[in-house]
C-alpha cells in the first residue's frame, strides 16, 4: 500500500456512510415489552419490537400505505400493525402479509413491502444495522452474560457524536479533573500507557489505585482493562480485592452531532464488596460528571486526522481508537485498509 493511501484520512460523508454497515443499539429488550419503539440511527426512523415469539424485528417507521408511524402500532404475530388503517406488515422481510379492509389477501397489493433490517440480541439490546453490516455485533472475549450479574443503567443521548463519548470512556487524564468527587484525589501525571491494536480492536491494561478521600467503593480497586472494538463498543474489566465488576457502554449515531448511549454493569460470582444496586448508582454518578463536559466538546464529531488535536504520550490510547476507527471505515467502504 502506498504512503497516500495510509495516511488519507476519511471525510466526514465517508465516515457516515461506512457507520450504515454498523452494527448499532437501538433499544433495550425490556424496553420492547409493551410494544414498538422508536430509535434513530443516522437520521432514518426505525420502528423496533419483539414478535410475539420474543424475536428482535425492525423495520422503517414509516407505513408504505398513508405514512403512518409503525412504532406506535401493535405487534401481530411475527410482524407490526399500523396503528392507521391495520396493515401488517413482516417484521423478517417486511413484507406486508394482511390488510383488513380487503375481503380477499390475494389482492394486497403486488410487492407491498416496507424496508426491514437484520436484528440480533445481545447483552439485553437489540442490534441493527441499516446495511449490509461488517461482520456480527461487536462483543469481549471476557464477558459471558452467563457466568456475571448485571444490570442496565439509564440510557442517554449527547449532542455528539458517538466516537466522542466512547474516546472519553478511554481516556485517563480526565480522571484527576472531572471525577474527583467520585474518585478522589487521582495522580495527574500518566504512566507510559502501552495500547495493543489490531484491526478495530485496542486493548490496554492498567495499574489503578482510587485516590485518598475517594467513595469506599472504589477503595479495592486494583487493575483495569479495557477492550474498546471501533467504532462504537467500549469496555472495562475491574480488578478488586474481593472480585471483577465490568463496565459495557455501546452507543448509537443518531446523527453526525447526536448519539445514544447504553451501559451495563456486571459484577463476578462470589464479588460481595458491594451490590449491583450500589455498584450501577456509582457509575451513574461518574457518567454524570463525564456527560456535563462531554456534551460541550466542539466540534462534535470525532477527528479521525491524529493531528487534528494536541496530543501527548497520555493520549495514546484515544489514538490507537482513532486509528482503529479508521480501520473500521476503510473496511466498511471496501478500501484497503493499514494494519
Amino acid at each position: 500500500m502506498s504512503e497516500a493511501n495510509e495516511s488519507r484520512i476519511p471525510t466526514s460523508e465517508e465516515v457516515r456512510t461506512a457507520l450504515r454497515h454498523c452494527w448499532q443499539p437501538v433499544a433495550r429488550i425490556d424496553e420492547l415489552k409493551d410494544g414498538p419503539r422508536q430509535a434513530v440511527v443516522l437520521g432514518e426512523p426505525l420502528a423496533v419490537f419483539l414478535t410475539e415469539g420474543g424475536e428482535p424485528a425492525v423495520v422503517a417507521d414509516r407505513c408504505p400505505h398513508r405514512g403512518a408511524s409503525l412504532s406506535m402500532g401493535a405487534v401481530k404475530g411475527n410482524g407490526v400493525q399500523c396503528p392507521y388503517h391495520g396493515w401488517e406488515w413482516a417484521g423478517g422481510d417486511g413484507a406486508c402479509v394482511r390488510v383488513p379492509s380487503l375481503s380477499d389477501q390475494r389482492q394486497i397489493p403486488p410487492g407491498a413491502r416496507v424496508p426491514a433490517f437484520p436484528a440480533r440480541e445481545q447483552w439485553g439490546l437489540v442490534w441493527t444495522a441499516l446495511e449490509e453490516p461488517l461482520g456480527e455485533p461487536p462483543s469481549v472475549p471476557w464477558f459471558d452474560e452467563r457466568r456475571w450479574q448485571w444490570a442496565h443503567g439509564e440510557p442517554f443521548e449527547l449532542p455528539v457524536s458517538a466516537g466522542v463519548m466512547i474516546e472519553n470512556f478511554r481516556d485517563v487524564a480526565h480522571f484527576a479533573f472531572i471525577h474527583r468527587e467520585t474518585l478522589g484525589a487521582m495522580p495527574e501525571v500518566i504512566e507510559r500507557l502501552r495500547p495493543e491494536r489490531s484491526g478495530n480492536e485496542v486493548t490496554l491494561v492498567r495499574e489503578m489505585f482510587a485516590g485518598d478521600g475517594s467513595e469506599s467503593i472504589w477503595e479495592s480497586l486494583r487493575e483495569i482493562r479495557y477492550h474498546a472494538v471501533a467504532p462504537n463498543l467500549i469496555a472495562a474489566q475491574m480488578s478488586t480485592g474481593d472480585g471483577v465488576r465490568c463496565l459495557l457502554h455501546a452507543a448509537r449515531e443518531l446523527g453526525s452531532e447526536k448519539s445514544a448511549h447504553y451501559w451495563l454493569v456486571a459484577l463476578s460470582e462470589g464479588l460481595d464488596e458491594y451490590s449491583l444496586a450500589e455498584a450501577i448508582e456509582s457509575e451513574q454518578r461518574v457518567y454524570a460528571e463525564d456527560r456535563r463536559i462531554v456534551a460541550t466538546v466542539r466540534p462534535p464529531q470525532l477527528p479521525l486526522d491524529p493531528d487534528a488535536d494536541l496530543n501527548t504520550l497520555a493520549d495514546s490510547f484515544t489514538l490507537s481508537y482513532r486509528r482503529a476507527f479508521k480501520h473500521f471505515v476503510e473496511q466498511a467502504l471496501g478500501f484497503p485498509a493499514a494494519q
